[in-house]
This record gives C-alpha cells, sequence and structure tokens, in this order.
C-alpha cells in the first residue's frame, strides 16, 4: 500500500479495515467481494488512494480497463503529484495497446520522479513498442548514467538491439549486463540466443551449461534445455522477452508486486 495522506486526512480505521478485508478477498481471488469492500470504504473516505489503487488494479484483473483508468485519474485529481497513478495509468493503456499514451503517462510520471528507474525502464520499453528506438536508447542512456551499476539497463538495450536484428550490439549489452551480476540469468539467455543467431554455438552452449548449473537440473525447463540446445535458449529467450514487454520492468521489491 502506499500509505499517502489524502487532501481531507488519513483514511478512518473502518475505512482501513474494510480496505484489509478488500485486499484479502482480492488475494483470494473473489474480486467481487473485494469491490464490495472498497466501495465501503470509499464511502467512509471518498479521498482514500489507497481504495482507489486496489479498485483499479482489480479492474485491470477483470479487464474494464476503462474503468480501472477512471481510478487512476480520480486519484490524479486528489494528488496531481502522485506519480504512481500515471504508471499504473500507462500499464492500463499499455494493455488496451494505446502505446501513446503510455508514453505520455510515464513521460507525465518520470517528471514527477525523475529518479525512478522502473519508470524510466517502462518508458523505454514502451518507446520500442512504438519503434522509437532512438529515444528509447536516450532513456536507457540516461537511466544508465544515474544508476551505471544497475545491470537491468543493459539487458534491457541488449533486448532493444536484439528486437533490431543487431545481434552483435545485442551480445554485448548483455556480457555487460552479466558483468555487474554474472548470475543474472535472463542476460545469460539473452547471450545464448544472440551467440545462436551469430552461429558462435560452442559458446552458446557454454551458456546452457551454465544455466544448468545457475538453475538446477530437476526443472523441466532446463531439462528441455539441455536435450534441444537451440530450440530451448530460443523459447527461454523469447518467453522473458514477453514476460518484460507485457510488464515493462520487474518489480524492484515485493511491495511492488502487490501493487501490480
Amino acid at each position: 500500500m502506499y500509505n499517502r495522506e489524502t487532501s481531507n486526512s488519513t483514511a478512518t480505521n473502518d475505512a482501513a479495515l474494510k480496505l484489509k478485508n478488500a485486499v484479502a478477498y482480492e488475494s483470494a481471488g473473489k474480486y467481487e467481494s473485494a469491490l464490495m469492500s472498497i466501495e465501503e470504504a470509499l464511502a467512509l473516505n471518498s479521498n482514500y488512494i489507497d481504495a482507489w489503487i486496489v479498485k483499479g488494479v482489480i479492474y485491470g484483473k477483470l479487464g474494464r480497463c476503462n474503468e480501472a483508468i477512471k481510478c487512476y485519474d480520480k486519484i490524479i485529481e486528489i494528488d496531481p503529484t502522485f506519480a504512481d497513478a500515471w504508471r499504473l495509468k500507462a500499464a492500463t493503456y499499455t494493455s488496451l495497446s494505446q502505446d501513446n499514451k503510455a508514453v505520455e503517462c510515464l513521460t507525465k510520471a518520470i517528471e514527477l520522479n525523475p529518479h525512478n528507474l522502473e519508470f524510466r525502464l517502462s518508458l523505454g520499453v514502451a518507446l520500442q513498442r512504438l519503434k522509437r528506438f532512438d529515444d528509447a536508447l536516450g532513456c536507457y542512456e540516461q537511466a544508465k548514467r544515474e544508476r551505471p551499476n544497475d545491470p537491468r539497463i543493459d539487458y534491457y538495450i541488449g533486448l532493444m538491439w536484439g528486437n533490431m536484428a543487431d545481434y552483435t550490439k545485442a551480445l554485448t549489452s548483455f556480457e555487460s549486463a552479466l558483468r555487474i551480476k554474472p548470475d543474472f540469468t535472463d542476460a545469460l539467455l539473452g547471450k545464448g540466443i544472440m551467440l545462436v543467431r551469430l552461429d558462435r554455438k560452442d559458446e552458446a552452449k557454454q551458456c546452457a551449461d551454465k544455466l544448468l548449473q545457475l538453475k538446477g537440473t530437476s526443472e523441466k525447463q532446463e531439462t528441455a534445455q539441455a536435450q534441444s540446445l537451440n530450440e530451448s535458449i530460443r523459447s527461454q529467450f523469447n518467453a522473458s522477452q514477453r514476460k518484460f514487454s507485457a510488464k515493462y520492468a520487474p518489480p524492484s521489491n515485493p511491495d511492488d508486486r502487490k501493487r501490480q
């Protein structure tokens, strides 16, 4: 939860209890019950930002994206400086394939919180979806200047070069990420597929062996990889691309996951 103060007052104890119940219902997949509890919380405090956030997230899970956007707009009305509302709104526009609007929202989020790496990585991915690769690269380079030791930045740059079929530059970026974090499995997957595409199969095999060492041989995914090196690396790398494209950036901490 965000625990923000509203323009009126903090949520009353009764409203907080209603929201706690809503979160429990949401965790159990009982979305309609959760929404009922949220409405009860908002009846007690109409400016309860946490309640609007949870309501928006639930609407998003239900595919009721326009209603989710209205929730985030309400938050922005209550507190125009609340950057996470813009981020959540951007994610909803992405689910609607309205990437231009997602970029607008993320740009606003960064204006409000210019040092938030998650926002900047999200913007870079949104720009890639629009094939605005120069703008995306500029976004990542700015992030790199601010956070030179975060391997995710080089990883995202590698994904971008890979999507542009510049496999040599993609490989260099994945290797940069691995120098910072040698056990970064997503970057290792990226490196493996780039090596395959560059017809450097012996080195790709070394990546596969390293993945097996890091992740263990008990998982079915790794067993399939050992049986069919090239196809498994491709499958896992593409799955990684889809995961990051769908969600922009991985959450930085467990609390972030609860908000999504």
